[in-house]
């Protein structure tokens, strides 16, 4: 019951914070103050969908002449290069920056292109994302008017029409709500790294502490967590508002699916912060409990009766939090499908968790 109790209060806490920023979450952050921003994209063979987010990114109300693209291709074996050449050329306006990788893998990428800019605030998002029209001119009302260093916002996967999909939309969607809800409460301890916007000086300095660069995963969290540790967690903010969800596709098949959450979960082993650390091992151990039930019910059936009270336990600890993000991403009726999920999730975790720890892994 330890790890139930732990598991309570650990989601609890965010349901906590995620109900803090729903009061406020319609409310326009005003930009008052312009400044100009550089985003940056690291990209390999997005030949399908680069040219989606280069449409999204014109379309911004932001001024053309107040950003800046920076473009970093990753040795793509696909026409992602020759795309975003064609549409720098035919959209002269804006100013985009194109790079071949000079090393490789996502983080040396964003690590070029975060070097390329000429820009004191930079936005992060990936190249298979399309982003909502006020993203650049939202992100960055909030930033300033909090005055932070790092703001994170809110991702939204698409579609959901199988239940495959249905699944892999909610499950994310959780992850996003302990995202917003732990950074309300000033203990962040998830990122996404399709959605952020940071300081760029702050980056360079941190960049010299980090020792994840040769991970396949995490541009996006050691980022944070050092970000944590220089500047403190108060620094980081969540803007959960709809003007600024960003949304990404959800993965074709099941190998596609538990290779990407694979490669999320292969870097917990490098994390130093011992709330992060904490956070992961609380969910961890907690469905950890759950599937060893399972299995012990096949030697004591007896068991299978925690098994059985053991989800029910983790549905009623997660409903709130997910019934809250569902209304806020407009998803109300995926949150019907939070039973199911449950019988699955433990064993989901507790797999990705073991293949993370010891699979080899690979930004694609």
């Amino acid at each position: 019951m330890i790890f139930a109790a732990f598991y309570l209060i650990c989601i609890g806490a965010f349901t906590y914070g995620l109900t803090i920023l729903s009061r406020n979450y319609n409310r326009d952050a005003i930009l008052r103050q312009v400044k100009k921003v550089s985003v940056l994209i690291a990209a390999r063979n997005e030949g399908k969908n680069i040219g989606k987010l280069l449409q999204s990114l014109y379309n911004q109300t932001f001024a053309k002449e107040n950003f800046e693209l920076i473009i970093v291709d990753d040795h793509s074996d696909d026409d992602t290069f020759e795309i975003s050449e064609n549409f720098k050329v035919s959209h002269p306006e804006m100013i985009l920056k194109l790079l071949k990788a000079t090393g490789y893998g996502k983080k040396q990428a964003v690590s070029q292109a975060l070097h390329a800019a000429d820009n004191e605030i930079v936005m992060v998002t990936d190249a298979d994302c399309e982003l909502p029209e006020k993203w650049i001119e939202k992100m960055l009302a909030f930033y300033i008017m909090k005055d932070l260093k790092m703001a994170l916002g809110p991702v939204l996967l698409s579609p959901a029409d199988t239940l495959f999909e249905k699944l892999q939309v909610l499950e994310h969607m959780s992850l996003i709500a302990s995202t917003a809800g732990s950074a309300a409460i000033g203990m962040p301890v998830m990122c996404n790294g399709a959605n952020m916007m940071y300081d760029r000086k702050s980056a360079l300095d941190v960049e010299e502490d980090r020792t994840d660069m040769e991970l396949a995963s995490g541009d996006d969290m050691f980022l944070m967590e050092q970000f944590i540790a220089r500047y403190g967690s108060r620094a980081i903010g969540f803007f959960l508002n709809r003007e600024v969800i960003v949304k990404t596709a959800t993965m074709p098949n099941l190998r596609a699916f538990f290779r990407q959450r694979t490669r999320w979960t292969s870097k917990t082993r490098a994390y130093t912060n011992w709330k992060i650390i904490a956070t992961a091992s609380t969910v961890f151990l907690f469905n950890l409990s759950i599937v060893f039930f399972f299995v012990a019910g096949f030697f004591m059936p007896v068991f299978w009766c925690f098994y059985v009270l053991y989800i029910i336990l983790k549905t009623l600890i997660d409903y709130p939090i997910i019934r809250r993000i569902s209304a806020f991403m407009k998803q109300k009726k995926l949150k019907f499908w939070t039973l199911p999920l449950e019988f699955i999730y433990p064993f989901y975790v507790v797999f990705t968790a073991f293949a993370g720890m010891f699979a080899k892994t690979r930004w694609k």
